[in-house]
């Protein structure tokens, strides 16, 4: 069997066929290292199984890959090895890892806009995006279901038209507008040779909005710092925003919490004590020019409602806060800073559900390591993105989520409601893991990775 190693095309990667579902215990079939232009061949053993191709970089800068370009064995191509069987030429490709750039919050998805209208049951739609650059390999987007039908649904984001839909990002309900900021990996390797993102709607009609809050690419951007969540604002102690009101949050200068060369802050907002039926709440750089017309969580009165949110630093290094109708106070913890100079590089994979995800009581921590995620993770991985969904909640809780190994901050990165599945994103550090406490009620956890960031020397060394 022959192959290349794409993307650019490269030399000194170790390339191994390895046994794969129940002939996963032969482990390693056959070994070689890629040449000059990328190429390897293999000359199999005596041998009927079916594997896949694993490429490995020995530098460790580009991410373990299977079969075409996959994340894990599961998603991957494979192929069966026998006497006679005819394997053809393989075409590996790696993708290097992503720095973050910010944008203004812009507006990139309305389906209440487009002549397709919401997402039916069962359904699957594709949505291009436009406008990007060149080597983007992952978009953040905040992503909000409204006018759904269903009392209970589920959006699942797909890494290909046909995938079935074994994780969620967002669970649209009847009569309420839910929002979740999800990092989904992006390509120009797709069916329509454009950057898309494919949506799957499980029950009832929805229809969806994303706003983009920034991208990963491959040769510029901002490295990630994360911190154990860290209460910025609370403003339980002074006054609620009002209607149509704004409030500026200096992080970044004198006196501030940012580090030095911060241009982004990645915060956990959450909206307590609303007086309005319904709201929604911005977040924005204090120099921006469209920021409300854009949202990161919908308020709602009775309920504690957070969302993570990835929000550029104005000038002055502040970032502004809105609220559109009565009153509602808003908590803020930071949990990473987007810095010029070093931080760690991310890296995309297909969303997996981690095991361990399951039954939480009261009082109790689930505690995860990197190994759980079912792919493979640098072992100095410094921080994971991840949906938290709560489901069977009995009792109003909150969750938070910290590094395996730290004391838990008084912060707070989901609130689950009975009778509903709320999910979360979630930037967080890690000690040897991370670690999910539950505060009150018994509820199942679940846990959706879609990437980890890990720090890389100025050209990957």
């Amino acid at each position: 069997m022959e192959g290349t190693i794409s993307s650019p095309p490269l030399p000194g990667m170790t390339v191994d066929v390895v046994g794969t579902y129940d002939d996963a215990d032969l482990g390693v079939v056959a070994t070689t290292t890629s040449d000059a232009g990328g190429g390897f061949a293999f000359a199999f053993p005596c041998v009927a199984a079916s594997a896949v191709v694993r490429v490995t970089d020995p530098t460790g800068y580009y991410p373990v890959t299977y079969g075409t370009a996959s994340s894990d064995v599961e998603h991957a191509e494979g192929m069966w090895l026998g006497e006679g069987v005819d394997l053809g030429a393989r075409s590996v490709r790696l993708t290097p890892p992503g720095r973050f750039v910010p944008v203004e919050p812009t507006r990139v998805i309305d389906t209440r806009d487009d002549a397709e209208g919401p997402l039916g049951p069962g359904e699957r739609a594709r949505f291009l995006l436009d406008d990007l650059p060149d080597d983007v390999n992952a978009v953040v987007l905040n992503l909000t279901a409204t006018r759904g039908t269903a009392p209970t649904s589920f959006v699942s984001a797909l890494w290909y038209e046909h995938a079935e839909p074994d994780t969620s990002v967002l669970n649209p309900s009847a009569g309420r507008d839910v929002a979740n900021l999800v990092t989904l990996p992006v390509s120009r390797y797709s069916e329509s040779g454009q950057y898309e993102v494919i949506l799957y709607n499980n029950a009832g009609f929805t229809h969806v909005v994303a706003d983009l809050a920034g991208f990963y690419s491959m040769v510029e951007g901002a490295g990630f710092e994360p911190v154990s969540p860290q209460r910025v604002l609370d403003t339980r102690s002074t006054t609620p925003l009002g209607p149509r009101t704004t409030r500026d949050l200096v992080l970044a200068g004198p006196g501030g919490h940012a580090p030095p060369g911060a241009v982004a802050v990645a915060v956990t907002i959450t909206s307590t004590r609303a007086t309005a039926r319904t709201s929604y709440v911005s977040a924005y750089p204090s120099d921006a020019l469209h920021g409300t017309s854009t949202s990161v969580l919908n308020a709602y009165r009775g309920d504690d409602v957070p969302n993570l949110a990835v929000v550029p630093l104005g000038a002055d290094g502040a970032i502004t806060l809105y609220n559109d109708q009565g009153t509602t106070h808003l908590v803020v913890d930071v949990v990473g800073w987007f810095v010029e100079t070093g931080g760690a590089d991310y890296y995309p994979i297909i969303a997996r559900r981690a095991d361990g995800s399951g039954p939480a009581g009261p009082g109790s921590t689930l505690r995860f390591s990197v190994q759980d995620v079912g792919a493979t993770v640098r072992d100095d991985a410094v921080a994971m993105a991840l949906t938290l969904t709560t489901t069977r909640a009995r009792t109003p809780s909150f969750l938070t989520v910290h590094p395996t190994g730290q004391a838990r901050p008084w912060a707070s990165n989901a609130n689950a409601r009975p009778g509903a599945d709320v999910a979360t994103g979630v930037l967080t550090a890690l000690g040897p893991g991370f670690s999910v406490y539950n505060d009150r009620g018994p509820l199942v956890a679940l846990v959706d990775v879609s990437g980890y960031f890990a720090v890389n020397g100025p050209a990957g060394d």
